[in-house]
């Protein structure tokens, strides 16, 4: 092995990717980082410095360790070529993407520590340096000022796309068997004119890591090497795979959308940092697929089935996009939370989710304030439970799970016709009151009856319900209908989630496509 290793990493990548209003624009950006951590990029610039260096600067075989989790370790015979390497590679960063910030990192590797110490070290190195904010290899100017924020983009193609990236992703170009990733916010949107921002990220994935350099073949520095190379590349894939399922799900499903215009676009597709934009009315469903694909995936080195958690932020679409997805990242975070809580092991995919009606809040704190009742209770479920494997306990999380959500959210919008729009609206103003003010407004407005869907989403598989049923009849009682119910120490509304997205939320019948076929 060489003598020194090298991280890079390009850092405030949502400042970089996020820098224009574009979905085209903020996608090519992610892949511009993608790109510039990457052997294709590295070759390029060893290429163009080959007429001023006296030996080569970079060879994929000898010096990439591997590329996975936002950056690329590599390693050289001596610390002067790293140094060169760096000088060039940075350079060029910046000559090609001004704006974009990269940082890098060397240390000798120390004999007296195991593979996975050495990398474990460099990795805090870096996190060291990136925290002091220094020599980040960052230049403002080459000398000349651009009179525009437009001159410093790269140059683009007919097709919108930078020639030195566009073969680079397996998601190649804008199409997609005859299906085109919209370019703009506004062919997204719906009728009601809002867009949905996902943010996905991977569970505990630190920790799989950790686990693999724990392994005996750890020991040896190329079996070590080799195995994270492997796995990094399987989660690459299978991440992509899961997105890739997702689109075909809602081009089988019956929302039926018309070709070529898809109603989703990727924007980051990095590992297992994934973030997509959809239209308004299904970004949920959409989050809840991607999971739900995820997990029936394994990687092929640690043979472990993925987790992972979302974060959906639905927002007008003149929403500003850095908002937006800031917010879909703090869901994301939320949602993670409530997962270890019921699994500290990571294997519990969770969501959370906000529509923005206007309500301008610094942080998910602040908005999260308005969902308390005058009586002390709480609104909303979110976040809640996708999928996790069998053998984990969900009890705590009781009817908080998506699956309760969608029963409610549906039943609600089968009420429309039956109940006036208004009355169903001024619910929720009487939940927000609390539980008291909410059986009385059930019962003056004669619609008490919507409590049995309360009922129906708590115990939603007909074994809960059959057993309640059972545990009513020996217990000689009544069968209790309520709109709040007891989750650990507080209560928890079970029709506000539901009425709040009731003109916002669009369900997939994933069996469309099935039953034509049947029917043909």
């Amino acid at each position: 092995m060489g003598n020194t290793l090298m991280i890079l990493e390009v850092s405030r990548k949502q400042d970089y990717i996020f820098a224009r209003k574009e979905l085209r624009e903020n996608a090519l950006r992610s892949r511009q980082i993608n790109y510039v951590t990457s052997s294709s990029f590295f070759q390029d610039v060893a290429k163009k410095a080959a007429e001023r260096e006296t030996e080569p600067l970079y060879c994929e075989e000898e010096n990439l360790v591997y590329a996975g989790g936002g950056h690329t370790i590599l390693q050289f015979s001596s610390q002067e070529k790293a140094v060169a390497f760096a000088r060039c590679v940075t350079e060029e960063t910046m000559r090609r993407y001004q704006s974009m910030e990269i940082f890098v990192k060397t240390m000798p590797y120390d004999q007296n520590k195991t593979p996975g110490e050495n990398l474990q070290a460099l990795s805090e190195a870096l996190e060291r340096k990136k925290a002091l904010r220094q020599a980040s290899f960052r230049q403002g100017s080459f000398g000349v000022e651009a009179l525009d924020k437009e001159s410093l983009l790269p140059k683009l193609d007919k097709d919108g796309e930078d020639d030195e990236v566009k073969d680079f992703t397996p998601l190649n170009g804008w199409k997609r068997d005859g299906w085109e990733y919209p370019v703009l916010m506004d062919k997204l949107a719906g009728e009601d004119n809002f867009v949905a921002v996902v943010h996905i990220d991977g569970n505990a994935m630190g920790k799989r890591v950790s686990a693999l350099y724990d392994q005996r073949e750890a020991a040896d520095w190329e079996q070590c090497c080799e195995k994270l190379r492997r796995f990094s590349t399987g989660i690459q894939e299978d991440f992509e795979a899961a997105f890739n399922d997702m689109v075909q799900t809602v081009i089988d499903s019956d929302l039926k959308p018309e070709k070529p215009n898809l109603p989703v676009r990727p924007v980051i597709l990095a590992g297992d940092d994934v973030c997509f934009v959809t239209a308004g009315n299904i970004g949920l469903e959409c989050a809840r697929v991607f999971l739900e694909k995820l997990a029936e995936k394994k990687n092929t080195v640690d043979k472990k089935a993925y987790s992972a958690c979302a974060g959906v932020a639905i927002v007008h679409e003149k929403y500003p996009f850095h908002q937006a997805y800031d917010l879909a990242e703090e869901l994301c975070s939320n949602a993670k939370r409530f997962g270890a809580e019921l699994d500290k092991n990571g294997a519990v995919s969770a969501m959370d989710w906000h529509i923005e009606f206007g309500q301008l809040k610094d942080s998910l704190a602040e908005l999260r304030k308005d969902y308390e009742t005058e009586d002390g209770n709480r609104l909303e479920l979110r976040p809640v439970v996708v999928c996790a494997p069998d053998g984990v306990d969900l009890t705590p999380a009781n009817v908080r799970n998506y699956t309760s959500f969608r029963i409610m959210c549906e039943a609600m919008q089968r009420e429309y016709g039956k109940i006036a729009r208004g009355k169903l609206k001024d619910l929720r103003t009487a939940l927000q009151q609390g539980k008291v003010e909410s059986e009385f407004f059930l019962h003056d407005k004669q619609i008490r009856d919507l409590l049995y869907h309360g009922f129906e989403a708590e115990f939603n598989t007909p074994e809960a319900r059959n057993a309640k049923y059972q545990e009513m009849l020996k217990d000689g009682g009544k069968l209790e209908k309520n709109a709040f119910v007891q989750i650990g120490d507080t209560e928890r509304c079970l029709f506000f989630d539901a009425i709040e997205l009731i003109d916002h939320c669009r369900f997939l019948n994933e069996k469309a496509k099935e039953k034509e076929g049947e029917n043909a």
